[in-house]
């Protein structure tokens, strides 16, 4: 059974997953083991003399800090050199949804990367499935039943903690399951850059490093734009594995036609196949995102406090995760069964930073602001003193609940989403140069949100 230190550290680690890099995580974090906790020290062992260097100089802050956000503050943290026992850092003890990277390799990959449970535990089974990434999620299983032929590539994007990275370490661990001796490369775009400057340093040739793989998936792929040499290498790449039906899955925050200086070939062929985006999730998908997490940690939550949890991060799943971790953390720390008032305590003022807002809230509220019915404000007719407020209604819904065009056009009873687009766009044009106009929405967004 688990002693207290090693709960507390894996808590500490969950934080430090959350606003470390991956690759700094899995290289300095991961490996680490909780000697002893006490209210004003930590003791904590490493493998090595540069990992011990490294959290001294670097990372030590970072440490302090998280303890604090588990309510466990300490004064000083003691690094000690010794073996750490793999099976108290082989559990998928961290509540980040950002996989662990995998070290750069000068030599062309042949392995899966499917090697670690960090990297094991995202699949299909845990991701919660919402309006928002419904689309993706599909696309996802059609990717690993039909891999290379189905969706080639498939582009996913949306923004940050909504789930992108879980989605495509599932592809990784399902094909994985299905052919284990399959050849997948997980990779950050900002990793092939650097991989590519130290290959030229070197004057060694970068030419086959990924184009022997059978799953090549690239995360952070805007961070390519602007590189204009590692852009024309992986066009190749990506054209030598498109040729062999080998499947290719990139993540991004944003659409191909919107990364900024990204060559129209390869913004082309991002294209090609499925580009799918991930909105961020609606309180239901939410509340059962935070009642899956506490039960991965093997903690049965009452959903009153899952739907406390759930309203206190609407945009980003790794905000929930955090919430989650603070009140485990202060249930720990201060030796306290888990209730709703516990809760509240452990989260504070972020507690009351949300409240809950509903597609249909915003639709009654500004039909009642126009003295217009809610039947009129969905239905058909466009007269002009029911197309404005049905036009407000759809902004709010795009630039608050950040709900896609599609997405939006379903709840309005199924419009075309280039309608939804223009009525937007029209909107956001007119506000600067109507104050009767702005006048309103400033209003209405008091009293909706």
């Amino acid at each position: 059974m688990e002693n207290s230190e090693t709960k507390l550290w894996e808590l500490v680690r969950g934080n430090l997953q959350l606003s470390l890099s991956s690759a700094n995580f899995s290289t300095w974090i991961a490996t680490t083991q909780a000697e002893s906790i006490t209210n004003s020290s930590a003791h904590i062992r490493v493998p090595n003399y540069m990992t011990k260097h490294y959290l001294e100089t670097k990372f030590y802050q970072d440490i302090l800090d998280a303890f604090s956000q588990i309510d466990h503050p300490i004064e000083k943290v003691v690094f000690s050199i010794g073996k750490v026992d793999k099976s108290a850092i082989s559990r998928p003890n961290t509540t980040s949804t950002k996989p662990v990277e995998q070290k750069p390799s000068e030599e062309p990959i042949k392995t899966t990367t499917l090697n670690t449970p960090f990297q094991s535990k995202y699949n299909f089974s845990n991701f919660i499935v919402g309006s928002g990434n419904r689309l993706a999620f599909s696309a996802a299983q059609l990717v690993v039943e039909k891999p290379g032929s189905a969706y080639n590539p498939l582009f996913l994007y949306g923004p940050a903690g909504v789930g992108k990275t879980h989605l495509m370490w599932a592809i990784n661990t399902e094909i994985h399951k299905l052919n284990p001796d399959a050849r997948i490369v997980y990779v950050t775009s900002e990793q092939i850059i650097s991989e590519f400057v130290q290959a030229i340093r070197k004057g060694e040739k970068f030419t086959n490093k990924y184009r022997e793989v059978d799953v090549l998936l690239v995360d952070d792929m805007q961070f390519i734009a602007g590189a204009e040499k590692t852009q024309e290498e992986f066009f190749h790449t990506f054209n030598t594995l498109h040729q062999n039906n080998r499947q290719i899955v990139l993540c991004s925050d944003r659409p191909p036609k919107e990364i900024p200086t990204l060559e129209a070939r390869l913004r082309s062929r991002f294209e090609w196949g499925m580009v799918a985006d991930i909105q961020p999730p609606d309180l239901e998908t939410r509340i059962a995102i935070v009642m899956q997490k506490a039960q991965d940690k093997g903690v049965n939550l009452d959903e009153s406090v899952a739907d406390l949890i759930a309203r206190s991060a609407e945009m980003n799943i790794r905000e929930l995760e955090g919430a989650l971790t603070k009140v485990l953390g202060y249930c720990l720390a201060h030796n306290t069964e888990l209730t709703f008032e516990v809760a509240e305590m452990a989260l504070g003022d972020q507690s009351k930073q949300k409240k809950r807002v509903e597609v249909k809230d915003i639709l009654q509220k500004t039909a009642s602001y126009y003295n217009i019915s809610y039947d009129e404000i969905m239905g058909t007719r466009r007269n002009k003193e029911i197309v404005l407020p049905r036009q407000i209604a759809m902004y709010f819904m795009r630039t608050e609940l950040h709900l896609s065009f599609p997405i939006i056009a379903a709840k309005l009873g199924g419009r075309d989403h280039t309608t939804i687009m223009h009525g937007v766009k029209k909107l956001e044009k007119n506000i600067p140069n109507d104050s009767n106009l702005a006048s309103d929405i400033t209003k209405l967004k008091a009293e909706i949100f």
